[in-house]
């Protein structure tokens, strides 16, 4: 097996281990769950269709829902359909939304910084590039077919 070979090998298993790993596992499900939602509305696009929630952070439409009753529910977002087209539906910020939203990104400030203490700012500089390399990958195999 040449070195290239070994490497990939590492590589592949290195991933694996990163993507079952319970800090994937909070990453994802906070990704894709309420806290995904209230950070699109607040750093993204606050009003946005539903549907467009549903495309931008890949869930299936029963999930959002789900998402969108709970959070409705807690006050966090109101859901209001348009006057012109009452099919579509717009998710807002409510101010306690707001809050809720600041004080989960200073959670997860506050849960990486331990890592980049680990890391130091030289790696971890280092570590964010090598990731956004990585995550370029898959877009750049589309120019050698």
């Amino acid at each position: 097996m040449s070195k290239r070979d070994e490497l990939g090998e590492e590589l592949y298993s290195m991933i694996a281990q990163l993507l079952n790993s319970k800090m994937n596992r909070t990453v994802l499900d906070s990704i894709r769950g309420e806290y995904g939602v209230l950070r699109y509305l607040l750093f993204v696009e606050d009003g946005v269709k539903a549907g467009t929630l549903i495309e931008k952070m890949q869930v299936v439409p029963g999930r959002m829902t789900d998402i969108l009753k709970s959070l409705e529910y807690k006050g966090l977002v109101v859901r209001r359909k348009e006057e012109t087209d009452k099919r579509i539906v717009r998710v807002f910020l409510t101010e306690a939304g707001r809050q809720e939203a600041e004080e989960k990104r200073h959670q997860i400030h506050l849960e990486y910084r331990g890592l980049i203490e680990r890391l130091g700012e030289k790696d971890a500089t280092e570590f964010i590039r090598l990731l956004k390399i990585v995550l370029e990958y898959p877009n750049s195999m589309d120019s050698f077919e």
